[in-house]
């Protein structure tokens, strides 16, 4: 894996864009899958990770960079609303 520098969790980021995290990781599996498609290399923005809650449980979470962050905002941008504005 590549070193990805600093990162926030990604309950830090939906706490950021105000997003549940369980549907964040819901749209950072949609969003890897895709990048692998495109044969981007995933690390460059999410890594996955877990951590361990208070009840002593192991849950799934990514460590996501800046790039990934840039990423994700470019996603809630509302860019579908823009592409509908110019419809007849």
């Amino acid at each position: 894996m590549s070193n990805i520098g600093n990162v926030l969790t990604s309950m830090e980021v939906a706490q950021m864009v105000d997003k549940k995290h369980y549907d964040l990781l819901k749209d950072i599996r949609r969003y890897t899958s895709q990048l692998g498609e495109g044969k981007i290399s995933v690390s460059d923005f999410f890594s996955e990770s877990t951590y361990t809650t208070e009840q002593n449980k192991t849950v799934t979470c990514y460590l996501v960079t800046k790039k990934g962050c840039e990423f994700i905002a470019h996603k809630l941008t509302g860019q579908k609303g823009g592409q509908n504005k110019n419809t007849s």
